[in-house]
């Protein structure tokens, strides 16, 4: 009779992990012991900070309109997307907000995440290599906008 180690629970466990990423490894320990046992490379937490930047609607409206666009953008052409995008109106106190949040908190953190780049004083937004990372959620979350906005209109 011969001993097959490829079929031990073992073994199969092994050529499983051998199959999966650290990454992988550390999600499926932290769904079975519900903590982390090993540190997730760096590499995956790329995707944790696409997630979080991608969290607000507003930062969703800035790139979203860069890969639509061709090389840079300016402050004035994000603005009047961001406002034709959203419910919250078109007078000029609405397009000041729009543009203080812009400028304070959504360019700059985007531009930390290494998303676009932003020259304050040219009132310039470009995209980077990593923009192009975001489009399949982009394209996720704008399908789920409509399906929902089908949903509530029906």
């Amino acid at each position: 009779m011969s001993n097959h180690d490829d079929t031990s629970p073992d073994s199969t466990g092994n050529e499983l992990n051998a199959l999966m990423t650290d990454a992988e490894q550390a999600a499926v320990r932290t769904l079975v012991d519900g903590s982390i046992t090993s540190p997730i490379p760096e590499r995956e937490g790329v995707i944790d900070s696409l997630f979080s930047a991608l969290s607000h609607p507003g930062r969703r409206y800035i790139l979203t309109f860069l890969l639509r666009s061709e090389g840079y953008v300016t402050m004035s052409e994000i603005v009047d997307y961001v406002v034709e995008s959203t419910d919250g109106g078109s007078g000029p106190e609405f397009r000041r907000k729009v543009t203080v949040k812009l400028t304070h908190t959504h360019l700059p953190l985007l531009e930390e995440e290494g998303l676009l780049t932003y020259n304050m004083e040219r009132q310039l937004i470009q995209p980077t290599d990593r923009t192009k990372l975001a489009a399949p959620y982009l394209k996720i979350a704008l399908m789920q906008c409509e399906q929902l906005a089908e949903l509530s209109n029906s």
